[in-house]
């Protein structure tokens, strides 16, 4: 069934109408997407986001009823200006040359950007992506881009103009827009053009630039511009790939805004044609507010985060928000996986479930899940106030909540979550020891709400408890609550007293107190 996107509110509908009118909503026109990566590296979290983002869009069209292409494009030709963290030194030998014509330093592929399109290639058929995969070598060396280079060329003053303001003097009387490939180094980093001939689009060059640790060969000679002899530089190759390839859309980096303004002059001005639609995403932050620098190994990976979290709470943190910067940490999967679940529960129960968020972030892998209403937050703070992981122990506990049916206890959704929650509590709960003070008016607290535990009480009841000896004592509740917590399970916030003491038991949560207590005063003893 088709979906009329026009008046949806949801950020992919406003991006697919961006792209529908560009065409007039025309139904036999294909939409095409590109979205680019950079194989001097393994695909990381950034590529993994900008992926998913363009999925996003591509199902609001897909819901309107349209066709689609995504172009994931491989920028293959990419000289190499470095060595990678954790490769071979090896590799030093062939810095400055194209990615595609580097030896793969893991010996599986025909090249070292062979290698990295396969890792990207992999995760996109794990995500159920469908896709038309292309690279710069492929493309270049069969012709597609000759058009648009012939076109660039021809223009070369107005792209100089274009391209000036962002350029130093030194390197401006230098600049050309096309890096030939030297035919003897093989390098496409430090070949500097000379001569331009213009009927026939060769080129006179010599291999004497130095980039970086990259020492060019002094080679000169002459080369042709077309059939993948060499490369337009970056800022004029992104806009040549949406005129060659006729891109319609393209998410990017607000790292990348600059870049894309300039394309949208080069397309405007030269290929006098309109730039793809488009939207900027903002970049991840570090859990102290710092940008997150892949060049120096920060961040998380996606291997990393589906070690602890769901794949869904990971579309969920690509979906929320792309146009605000994000804290990208270990810290924030329990809340995103919980979040997950508390949509599942709000979509079910929705009677436009077209409209909803969840509708997007579960449509990868292609098939049903079930999201049962279950905290990954409560199973870690179970394994932290029992100190056991025991698959069987948690479970029996968690069977305690009302709402949970004995298939939830059972489902294989339970059995990831408590293995997910597992590594998660070994590696960052109790690897992390909680430090706070306890003073002897908060030892007294204690010593009361471990008291009125020794009669049965409901939930509720321990809850107002709480209240009750807060205000007899003159404390705020709040601070007490938050005494608690740290006592209870090592950390300031948790689940709700009354209900989470229930589900453990008050005689285990008597000798869970109580034990915390007693070690916590031979400490300040000793």
């Amino acid at each position: 069934m088709k979906t009329d996107i026009r008046k949806k509110k949801l950020w992919p509908y406003g991006e697919a109408n961006k792209v529908l009118k560009r065409h007039d909503y025309n139904t036999d026109h294909i939409y095409t997407f590109e979205t680019g990566f950079g194989p001097s590296g393994f695909p990381h979290i950034g590529t993994f986001g900008e992926i998913v983002r363009t999925e996003f869009i591509i199902n609001g069209l897909k819901d309107a009823g349209f066709k689609t292409k995504l172009i994931a494009f491989s920028d293959d030709l990419d000289g190499l200006r470095k060595v990678p963290e954790g490769m071979p030194e090896w590799l030093k030998e062939h810095l400055g040359k194209p990615v595609s014509a580097i030896p793969d330093p893991y010996g599986e592929c025909s090249s070292f950007s062979e290698h990295m399109n396969s890792k990207l290639r992999k995760l996109l058929e794990w995500m159920g992506i469908e896709y038309q995969f292309k690279t710069s070598k492929e493309c270049y060396e069969n012709g597609d881009f000759d058009e648009a280079i012939k076109i660039l060329l021809s223009n070369y003053k107005m792209l100089e103009k274009i391209i000036a303001p962002t350029l130093s003097k030194e390197t401006l009387e230098n600049w050309y827009p096309f890096f030939p490939l030297c035919e003897k180094c093989g390098s496409v980093l430090t070949t500097v053009v000379k001569e331009v001939n213009l009927e026939d689009y060769t080129v006179r060059y010599a291999c004497t630039k130095t980039h970086g640790e990259v020492q060019g060969c002094g080679y000169e000679g002459w080369q042709t511009a077309l059939g993948g002899h060499g490369k337009m530089t970056w800022r004029v190759d992104w806009p040549m790939r949406w005129y060659a390839l006729g891109v319609d859309y393209e998410l990017y980096g607000k790292d990348l805004i600059e870049s894309f303004k300039i394309g949208k002059r080069i397309m405007n001005q030269i290929f006098r044609t309109k730039e793809p639609e488009n939207m900027f995403y903002e970049m991840f932050l570090d859990e102290n507010g710092a940008k997150i620098s892949k060049s120096k190994g920060k961040g998380l990976t996606v291997e990393e985060w589906l070690k602890y979290g769901t794949i869904e709470s990971l579309y969920l943190l690509m979906y929320r928000r792309p146009r605000k910067a994000k804290e990208l940490s270990f810290n924030i999967i329990p809340s995103y996986v919980d979040d997950v679940t508390s949509l599942s529960a709000n979509y079910h129960s929705n009677s436009h479930p077209e409209e909803h968020d969840f509708n997007f972030i579960t449509r990868f892998q292609g098939k049903e899940k079930t999201f049962p209403g279950i905290s990954y937050m409560l199973i870690c703070n179970l394994m932290t106030a029992l100190k056991s992981d025991d698959k069987k122990l948690i479970k029996n506990y968690l069977s305690k909540q009302k709402e949970l049916t004995e298939e939830d206890i059972e489902s294989d959704f339970l059995n990831d979550m408590i293995e997910k929650a597992s590594r998660y509590y070994h590696d960052f709960v109790t690897a992390k020891k909680p430090e706070f003070e306890l003073s002897n008016e908060d030892i007294f607290l204690m010593g009361q709400f471990v008291g009125l535990l020794y009669t049965e009480l409901t939930s509720e009841e321990i809850h107002n408890a709480v209240y009750t000896i807060a205000r007899d004592n003159g404390r705020n509740p709040r601070d007490f609550f938050k005494i608690i917590y740290l006592v209870f399970i090592g950390q300031d916030r948790g689940p709700r007293v009354g209900t989470f003491v229930k589900m453990i038991g008050q005689e285990k949560t008597i000798e869970i107190v109580s034990n915390a207590i007693k070690s916590f005063l031979s400490a300040e003893s000793v």
